[in-house]
């Protein structure tokens, strides 16, 4: 754990060179290579409109609290404009900083205890547990809710497949404050990643794809640059198992992501961060080139494929992949507002950009979430065993193919996270499918919500 002293410290320091006064050269020095691999940091700081408030006007720490053994939270004054930091350091010295996430809060942000009681109003349930265990379950829920600052919250648990609990707390619209309902449509974020391994690992079953093949021999573009000349490329299968040697994001603005035809279109090269196989790095390019192998090896969208194919062919019929320009069936149903927390702060968010659409840009209802769940934990399909695509991703955890799994005492367990702005979604099931849990929220962050999800999980399993 490193001292409080330390994280303010890193805080001061990163106010410092948001603001433009540190040198390129100790940017370098003090970033984790996890982000200096996406390319030249000053330059992505001075580009990025979020942050020029920061450069702007005087800074100032109103709060700053420890926030893990590695990580603070502040709350930071930047001329009028109040902000939330999130920073967390390298365990070892000298403690580079691994990632950073400034909010500002919106002006006309509601503080969440003017909103509690009125949100409690909304809330309601209907389940098949026993009366004890659904009293546990809701109260577990409701701590979430409340110690989060979540502005509506969905959650479906299945039992051996069949929903046994249905609760949903508070809206998707504080204009309107419409309580959340099962036809409630989410963005999901990474649970995207979750289809798009599916949609790889049939073809690979078809014999189409060849998961142990370099990834150039079916996708020339973009073209992927090795960190040393003398690396190899990453197979398809560490494309899966975040092992290709590639960073989480590109250096490019999520803006211009979200206006290109395709990833290759944004940035036809992408020089590796490091040599493929050589250390787990969880990334969101890695599944956006795996949404072009599938179009490269099927001759069709990724969307239209993976609907079809993954999402028709198990029955999920609630979920809705995006493309490049949305269509009547992507729109059909709308999706509900997200809020964002800064300081105990709620505003709506006003702008949704989904810049990865293989690895990051999807909408669900509550049933198709828990029903992915369920695929997850059932081992349905191409996944088969799961162990068998597995590989270390850090103390107790595995990649897997769109997911990850949880080494626990009490059995493995299969998660699928996803976090876009205004939304968070946590799905979590048992291995081998016997209890599945499905938590939609309206807010992000959503502080805690992976835990209740494992705490239920757990009841209801017991």
């Amino acid at each position: 754990m490193v001292s409080d002293t330390v994280l303010r410290d890193t805080v001061e320091w990163l106010l410092s060179a948001l603001g433009g006064q540190v040198s390129d050269s100790d940017l370098r020095a003090a970033f984790a290579p996890r982000l200096t691999a996406r390319g030249d940091l000053a330059t992505m700081i001075a580009a990025d409109p979020r942050l020029a408030g920061f450069g702007e006007h005087p800074r100032r720490v109103v709060e700053c609290r420890r926030h893990g053994r590695f990580a603070a939270r502040a709350v930071v004054r930047a001329g009028e404009h109040l902000w939330e930091l999130d920073v967390a350091v390298e365990e070892e010295p000298p403690h580079r900083i691994r990632s950073f996430t400034p909010r500002r809060a919106a002006s006309g942000a509601v503080p969440w205890d003017q909103l509690a009681d009125r949100l409690r109003g909304l809330d309601r349930r209907e389940s098949d547990l026993p009366g004890t265990l659904a009293e546990r379950v809701h109260h577990r829920l409701r701590e979430a809710v409340d110690s989060g600052r979540i502005v509506g919250l969905a959650c479906a648990i299945n039992v051996r497949g069949a929903t046994a609990h249905r609760e949903f707390f508070g809206t998707g619209d504080l204009g309107t404050f419409q309580p959340l309902d099962p036809t409630s449509v989410f963005r999901v974020g990474s649970v995207a990643k979750t289809v798009t391994g599916l949609a790889v690992l049939q073809l690979a079953e078809a014999g189409v794809i060849d998961l142990r093949a370099p990834l150039t021999d079916y996708l020339t573009v973009p073209e992927l640059v090795p960190a040393d000349p003398g690396d190899r490329p990453p197979t398809v299968a560490e494309l899966l198992l975040h092992r290709a040697g590639l960073s989480k994001d590109l250096a490019v603005r999520r803006s211009v992501l979200q206006q290109a035809g395709s990833l290759a279109e944004a940035a036809p090269r992408i020089t590796l961060a490091w040599a493929p196989g050589s250390r787990p790095a969880y990334s969101n390019v890695g599944y956006e080139l795996l949404g072009l192998l599938v179009e490269q090896c099927t001759g069709e969208p990724f969307a239209d494929h993976a609907a079809r194919e993954v999402l028709a062919r198990h029955h999920i019929h609630g979920a809705v992949l995006s493309r490049p320009t949305p269509t009547a069936t992507a729109t059909a149903t709308a999706t509900l507002n997200g809020h964002e927390l800064v300081a105990d702060r709620l505003a709506p968010v006003t702008q949704t950009v989904d810049p990865y659409r293989a690895a990051g840009g999807m909408t669900a209802d509550l049933a198709s979430a828990v029903a992915l769940a369920d695929l997850l934990g059932q081992g349905v399909g191409p996944l088969g065993a799961l162990s068998a695509h597995a590989a270390p991703a850090g103390p107790g955890r595995r990649f897997v193919p769109g997911a990850v799994l949880l080494d626990r005492p009490e059995g493995a367990l299969v998660w699928r996270g996803g976090s876009t702005r205004g939304f968070t979604a946590e799905l979590l099931a048992a291995a081998g499918g016997a209890v599945s849990v499905a938590l939609l929220a309206t807010t992000s962050p959503a502080e805690g919500l992976r835990e209740a999800a494992a705490d239920v999980l757990r009841d209801v399993s017991g």
